[in-house]
């Protein structure tokens, strides 16, 4: 949190941001919306934030002018790769204090959740019931 602290980014935008590089393509600003649960008035917002702050760039889609298509420039690339970075150092970091027993047991527990078919972060509804329904 102190690196993304330092950028003067709030959480909000910093979501948005991770929405839009978890995008394959350019994105809507309403599928941003959806993806992060924000309303369309505070995701336009926060776009035209990171749009001035040129760490995303907005375009008409081709196909409906009245689209806006979002995609991260390339210091907003690299801001997510270098936030990404801090998390993996920390992380790894965290793994190499942990006693081998520790760490192997925990392993053990998250294996079947990483290699699973379902996207356990994804929290709708359907996913959010308890396995015994």
């Amino acid at each position: 949190m102190d690196s993304m602290a330092s950028s003067d980014l709030t959480f909000t935008q910093f979501r948005v941001m991770c929405a839009v590089g978890a995008s394959e393509e350019a994105i809507s600003v309403h599928e941003i919306g959806d993806a992060i649960r924000l309303s369309l008035a505070a995701t336009g917002r926060t776009v035209d934030s990171l749009v001035r702050q040129n760490f995303l760039d907005r375009r008409e889609d081709s196909a409906d002018r009245r689209v806006k298509r979002i995609t991260l420039t390339e210091l907003g690339q690299r801001f997510l790769d270098e936030q990404l970075a801090v998390k993996k150092d920390l992380v790894t970091a965290f793994l190499a204090g942990l006693p081998d027993q520790l760490r192997t047991g925990l392993v053990r527990a998250l294996r079947p959740i990483v290699d699973a078919d379902v996207d356990f972060f994804d929290l709708t509804p359907a996913t959010c019931r308890p396995a015994h329904e």
